[in-house]
């Protein structure tokens, strides 16, 4: 049995730490290639993005950061919109974060590394950045080459599957910073 795709998803690692080695434009075309094939309802594509490998647009965009400062010699800022879609409701995003998924597993194969960044002030992003107002900032990949490698890891958690229906008397403990923290210092992230 091939399990390129399993294992590609396990070694598909949040790095926070890279390389000054600068990503490729043929990389880079290859990562949205590997974005905008995605699904999406009716296929409508919400996505847009904006590429940013200038080293001042880069610290442009890390002030907009509230965490996630890192060093990473390529961002792609992963934007969306609905002014297309015919219904209400933000079932979209659902497509925007399969679109960043699919980035961010193609970093694997490509060699490289990735780590999604959701908090940040996307005012100041959008003016920063020009982002229309109709076009939202759904997240920012930081990509480039990892200062270190990371053993591929499941996160399979028993506790979290219920069978046929939520069974609310099985107890499940959630992660915390504070787990965050630990598995930051031991190596693990």
């Amino acid at each position: 049995m091939n399990r390129e795709v399993y294992n590609t998803i396990l070694a598909r690692r949040s790095i926070r730490s890279f390389a000054e080695q600068k990503v490729s434009r043929e990389d880079v075309r290859t990562l949205l290639e590997a974005g905008m094939a995605a699904p999406s309802a009716c296929n409508l594509q919400p996505w847009t993005f904006i590429v940013v490998d200038d080293g001042e647009r880069l610290a442009a965009l890390r002030d907009c950061a509230k965490l996630g400062r890192y060093n990473a010699p390529l961002a792609i800022i992963v934007c969306g919109t609905a002014r297309h879609i015919p219904w209400k409701g933000e079932g979209w995003l659902f497509d925007i974060g399969a679109c960043a998924e699919n980035i961010m597993l193609e970093c694997v194969e490509l060699g490289l590394a990735s780590v999604c960044i959701g908090g940040f002030d996307a005012a100041r992003l959008s003016e920063a950045f020009g982002i229309p107002e109709d076009v939202r900032p759904v997240c920012i990949l930081e990509i480039g080459y990892p200062a270190w490698e990371r053993q591929p890891i499941s996160w399979y958690d028993e506790a979290a599957v219920h069978w046929q229906t939520y069974d609310a008397t099985r107890e499940r403990s959630m992660r915390t910073m504070e787990d965050l923290h630990r598995d930051m210092a031991s190596g693990l992230l």
